[in-house]
């Protein structure tokens, strides 16, 4: 059966649904497609035990008047909190110092993927299904969405697609034969590193300094303490290794992953006692350089946008602020 919307959005991560968002404001109506069990994309919390771990994205900040206006509202309504403004340094010796400067740094009151499920819209929301081709047919959009937990398709049909997942993923997945050559081409340039992570239950507080958060310049990128973070009544570290480190041990199993990064880590719990370990991989962790825009758009054959957090400004800020822009530019092309 063939269904049809103005506009479909691919990804439900922050950009995803800050399109969303931008495009129900404008009174224009969408789908969202995510092919996860839950909205977030590394906006991600897992449950462990009876606490929280934040395993993808740990903190966000404010720069720019949109998100400043963010935070403030989020602020007044319980939905985030600053965590700390500055974190202990971990050098490649191993030594920790801590750096302050003054910059606050937010975060999720119940983690982060509580925030992200606040700002979908489910009745517009279909989750577990994957975009399986796009096509330009009889003028407009011709999509091919599969349905994970079930292995059936159906076809979506639009006039204008946002895509907010990973741009490897995107060229990965779909030919988009039918967009410009130059269009592609910019889009295969983008590139991102993995980051391998590592979530440990611990039996009683750990020895992470005060604030909970290290970012480190070697094989550890960042660690931090979900119980001192304030989202986990549990001690549970979460810790990011390196994209480097990440790249070159991504294919390894889980038992050697933890056989290599947990002595990097055994500093910081005490006496080694620790309750459990889980492994979490994220192939498309951080982008190796930032577009310069904050978005790829054309108009031919029919509208369609790029979007994430590998335009411009990058991270949590960048993720919204582009999919504001991706929102804004197909409200417009969908009113002409």
């Amino acid at each position: 059966m063939m269904q049809e919307a103005p506009v479909v959005i691919f990804g439900a991560g922050l950009a995803g649904l800050f399109a969303a968002k931008r495009l129900q404001e404008n009174g224009i109506s969408y789908k969202l497609i995510e092919k996860g069990r839950s909205v977030g994309g590394r906006m991600a919390t897992r449950r462990i035990d009876n606490g929280r771990a934040d395993h993808g994205a740990q903190f966000f900040t404010a720069r720019s008047h949109e998100m400043k206006t963010l935070i403030e509202k989020w602020s007044n309504v319980g939905l985030i909190s600053e965590w700390t403004r500055g974190f202990h340094q971990m050098n490649n010796e191993g030594q920790v110092i801590l750096q302050t400067d003054g910059y606050p740094r937010y975060i999720a009151t119940n983690g982060m993927n509580a925030l992200t499920k606040m700002l979908a819209q489910p009745e517009n929301l279909i989750l577990n299904h994957r975009i399986s081709s796009l096509n330009y047919q009889d003028k407009a959009w011709e999509i091919t969405i599969y349905d994970e937990k079930n292995q059936t398709t159906t076809l979506q049909r639009a006039k204008g697609v946002i895509s907010t997942i990973p741009v490897p993923q995107v060229l990965n997945w779909l030919r988009l034969d039918g967009i410009e050559s130059d269009i592609k081409a910019e889009l295969a340039s983008i590139d991102y590193e993995p980051c391998i992570c590592l979530m440990i239950s611990l039996p009683g507080r750990s020895l992470v300094p005060k604030e909970g958060g290290i970012q480190g310049e070697g094989d550890i990128a960042f660690i931090g303490d979900n119980q001192q973070k304030g989202i986990s009544t549990k001690p549970i570290l979460t810790v990011h290794a390196s994209g480097k480190w990440s790249e070159a041990h991504y294919e390894e199993s889980d038992e050697d992953v933890i056989a290599l990064l947990l002595p990097k880590v055994k500093p910081f719990i005490e006496d080694g006692k620790m309750e459990g370990i889980q492994v979490k991989r994220w192939r498309y962790a951080k982008p190796k350089t930032l577009y310069p825009d904050r978005m790829v758009a054309t108009t031919y054959p029919s509208p369609v946008v790029f979007a994430g957090d590998c335009f411009k400004d990058g991270k949590v800020e960048g993720a919204i602020l582009s999919g504001m822009s991706a929102g804004d530019w197909m409200s417009k092309q969908i009113r002409k």
